[in-house]
C-alpha cells in the first residue's frame, strides 16, 4: 500500500461548492470497497457557500452600524452589534442557520465501524476531506479572530458616544465627532477584513486553489490505511470499538462533524455502552515533531480544553516511538470542537510542519504534494496503531 500514490490522487482542490468534492467522497468509497472494508455513509445538506454568506451579513450589519453611528441613532447602532454577535453565535456556536441555510447540496460522512465482542470503549479517529481556499492562511486570520473582541469593544463604546453626544453638546463637537468617525470607519475596515477572511475565496481564480494535501488528505489517507490494516488484522483493537471518520464540510463551519453528532444524540444511550473519545487529525504528514492542540475553537466566540488523559496517552505513545515529548499548541478551528462541545474526550493532533512554513501557507496553493513528508505520514499511520493497542496493556 504505498500512500503517497493514494494522497497524489486525493490532493486536488475539493472545496464543499466544487463537484470535486463529489468525486472525491466517490474515490474514498471505491478505495474502502477495492480494500473490502464496509462503510456506512450520513448524508446531510452542505451549506456550501456558509463561510461567504456569513462574511456578507457581517459586512452588510457594519456599514448600517456606521451609518447609524454617523447619523447618532444609538439604538439602532447598538441592533446592528447585537445582530452581528446573534449571527455569528447561531452560526457558529449553536449551529443554528440563519443565513447559510440560503444555499445547499447533498453531501456525505463516510464511517468505518470495527466492533469488538465484548466493547470497554469507543476510539473514534477523524479527518476531513474537504478542502478550502483563502484570502488569508491560518496565521493571517488568527489576527483577525483575535481582533474581534477588541472591535466589538469599540462598537459599544461609539454607541455610547452616540447616546451621550445627543445629550452632551461638548461630545457632539466636531473634535471628539472626528475621532469618533475615524474609529467607525477603523471598525469598516476591520469588518472588510473579516469578510475578505471569510468570503474572499468566491473572488479567487482556479490557479490560486489549494490541493490540500496536508489539510487535510494526509489525514485522510492514512485514516483509511488504518482502516486496510484493522481489517487485515495486522492491529489488534483488543476490547475497543474503532470508528473511522471521514468527514465532509469540516471547512464549511464543521458541518459534517455537527451531524455526526447530531445522529449519536438521536440514538438512545445506554450506561453501559462504551464510552467514546476522539483523535482528530489535521495537517498529519508535514516535516516537524508530532503536536498536539490544548484548546479546539468554534472559531469566534468560544473554545474547549482538549482531555488531558488523551493528551497524555498520545504523548506516550510518540515519546516511545521516537524518544522525543510531542509538542504543545495552542489549537484552531477544527470538528474536535464539536465533539468537546458535546462532552466527548477529544484532541488534535498533527506535525508542526518546521522546517517549513510550519502552520502557515495553507488554504492555498502552497498546501501541495512538495510539502508532504513521507516519513512522517508512515509514522502518523503507526501512531494511531500503537495508540489504540496501549489501551490493550491496561
Amino acid at each position: 500500500m504505498n500512500l503517497m500514490q493514494i494522497l497524489e490522487k486525493l490532493s486536488i482542490p475539493r472545496p464543499g461548492h466544487s463537484e470535486a468534492l463529489e468525486k472525491t467522497t466517490q474515490f474514498l468509497k471505491e478505495l474502502l470497497t477495492s480494500w473490502n472494508i464496509p462503510y456506512s455513509v450520513q448524508q446531510f445538506p452542505i451549506r456550501y457557500h456558509y463561510h461567504f454568506l456569513l462574511g456578507i451579513s457581517i459586512l452588510v450589519l457594519s456599514l448600517l452600524f456606521a451609518f447609524f453611528i454617523y447619523s447618532r441613532k444609538p439604538i439602532a447602532a447598538l441592533v446592528m452589534v447585537i445582530a452581528v454577535v446573534g449571527l455569528l453565535y447561531s452560526e457558529t456556536e449553536v449551529h443554528y442557520p440563519i443565513v447559510s441555510r440560503l444555499i445547499d447540496k447533498p453531501t456525505e460522512n463516510i464511517v468505518v465501524n470495527f466492533e469488538a465482542e465484548k466493547p470497554s470503549r469507543e476510539l473514534i479517529f477523524a479527518a476531513h476531506y474537504d478542502s478550502k481556499t483563502d484570502v488569508w492562511d491560518h496565521i493571517q486570520r488568527g489576527y483577525i479572530q483575535k481582533l474581534f473582541p477588541l472591535f466589538l469593544g469599540i462598537c459599544v463604546l461609539l454607541c455610547l458616544w452616540a447616546f451621550f453626544a445627543n445629550r452632551i453638546e461638548v461630545l457632539g463637537r466636531s473634535p471628539v465627532s472626528f475621532i469618533a468617525g475615524g474609529i467607525t470607519i477603523c471598525y469598516v475596515i476591520y469588518a472588510g477584513f473579516v469578510f475578505s477572511w471569510l468570503g474572499g475565496y468566491i473572488f479567487l481564480s482556479e490557479q490560486s486553489h489549494s490541493p490540500g494535501a496536508i489539510d487535510n488528505g494526509a489525514g485522510v489517507v492514512v485514516l483509511t490505511a488504518l482502516a486496510k490494516e484493522i481489517k487485515e488484522g495486522k492491529v489488534d483493537t483488543g476490547d475497543s470499538n474503532v470508528v473511522i471518520l471521514l468527514s465532509s464540510a469540516e471547512e464549511t463551519g464543521l458541518q459534517g462533524a455537527h451531524h455526526y453528532i447530531r445522529q449519536r444524540l438521536k440514538e438512545k444511550q445506554e450506561a453501559s455502552d462504551p464510552k467514546p473519545s476522539l483523535v482528530n487529525l489535521e495537517l498529519l504528514g508535514q516535516n516537524g515533531n508530532l503536536y498536539y492542540e490544548k484548546r479546539s475553537f468554534s472559531g469566534f466566540l468560544s473554545s474547549f480544553p482538549s482531555d488531558p488523559d488523551l493528551i497524555d496517552r498520545v504523548d506516550s505513545v510518540w515519546k516511545k516511538m521516537t524518544g522525543v515529548p510531542a509538542t504543545a499548541e495552542e489549537g484552531g478551528v477544527s470538528d474536535a470542537f464539536v465533539f468537546l462541545k458535546a462532552g466527548i474526550p477529544s484532541v488534535t493532533i498533527g506535525h508542526t510542519g518546521l522546517p517549513g512554513l510550519g502552520f502557515g501557507g495553507f488554504h492555498c496553493p502552497d498546501d501541495n504534494m512538495d510539502r508532504v513528508n513521507p516519513e512522517n505520514l508512515s509514522l502518523g499511520l503507526e501512531l494511531l496503531k500503537n495508540y489504540i493497542e496501549s489501551y490493550n496493556q491496561e
